[in-house]
């Protein structure tokens, strides 16, 4: 059975660094956001994190070659609807009665042959996706045909608010300027409740562990061994490498690293005026309460 070991959470929560550790198990690939393939792969603007543009990337390129041949009537624009229908909170908990029923047999079917082109195209028996999405991540489990392994990263809400409000620009576009985008006060706020309302169904299912970004930052070696004992694997915690990926969108943190280092910094929140730290120290204090 394919292992899928799943990075879920929140955005600027530290995903891309994890991502790049547990790409040092031995016979794994790392392709970054999956959920997002149907999107790039169409609109081909973007670079996959081979370098490649991801339609002449010999990976993706061959797995979309596979799902068209396994699936004539296989529509990738109409699959993207499905995709981020599924994605809405308020289907979150109707996800196993959707998989269930006529209209999303296909869906499944394509999703199950999607994974599992990933896995033989490329010699690989884990798959690495950091693909973030709570109800992604409940839907592999969901469908019941993949050893699914879901590491929930949380990052204080402070530090990712912050992170939200910088101007960065996306890499994996070279041909015009694509920049993340910047969210309000609310929709932060909303959005970080909301997965971790979502994390609390994803618990209860096997194979769950909870990551607290900070605390990985500060003892690396009592977090990555946590991480292994959950996982069922190994990786070389004193000396990790940025290796080769077929990411998703691209990962720009690893393009000018050999060897990966996890710092304990501080950050300074500097994007956030008063007023915004005392918000987001406010919501994370009613999280407290009534959510963990």
């Amino acid at each position: 059975m394919i292992k899928i070991i799943y990075i879920a959470g929140d955005g600027r929560s530290g995903s891309t660094l994890l991502d790049a550790v547990l790409s040092n198990i031995e016979d794994s690939i790392s392709v970054g956001e999956c959920h997002r393939y149907w999107v790039r792969f169409e609109e081909n603007e973007s670079h996959c994190g081979c370098s490649e543009m991801i339609q002449d990337c010999a990976h993706w390129s061959k797995v979309h070659k596979k799902l068209q041949e396994e699936f004539p009537q296989y529509n990738a624009s109409e699959f993207e609807k499905k995709v981020r229908e599924i994605q809405y909170y308020k289907n979150f908990k109707k996800i196993p009665f959707l998989l269930q029923s006529e209209d999303w047999k296909q869906f499944a079917e394509v999703v199950k042959a999607f994974y599992n082109a990933i896995s033989d195209l490329s010699g690989s028996r884990c798959i690495i996706d950091s693909s973030k999405s709570m109800p992604w991540a409940y839907m592999l489990q969901q469908l019941g045909c993949f050893d699914v392994r879901v590491i929930h990263l949380e990052r204080n809400l402070t530090e990712v608010a912050n992170s939200w409000k910088k101007t960065i620009r996306l890499p994996e576009y070279t041909e015009r300027e694509v920049f993340m985008p910047k969210k309000g006060n609310v929709l932060i706020a909303k959005t970080w409740l909301k997965i971790k309302l979502m994390g609390r169904v994803l618990k209860q299912q096997p194979d769950y562990l909870f990551v607290n970004y900070q605390e990985l930052c500060k003892n690396p070696d009592v977090e990555l061994r946590k991480i292994m004992e959950m996982t069922d694997e190994i990786f070389p915690i004193d000396n990790l490498l940025a290796l080769p990926n077929h990411a998703i969108g691209g990962n720009p943190m690893r393009s000018n690293l050999e060897k990966l280092e996890i710092k304990n910094i501080v950050s300074a929140n500097k994007h956030l005026p008063f007023f915004d730290r005392l918000f987001f120290n406010m919501m994370r204090g009613v999280a407290k309460i009534f959510i963990s």
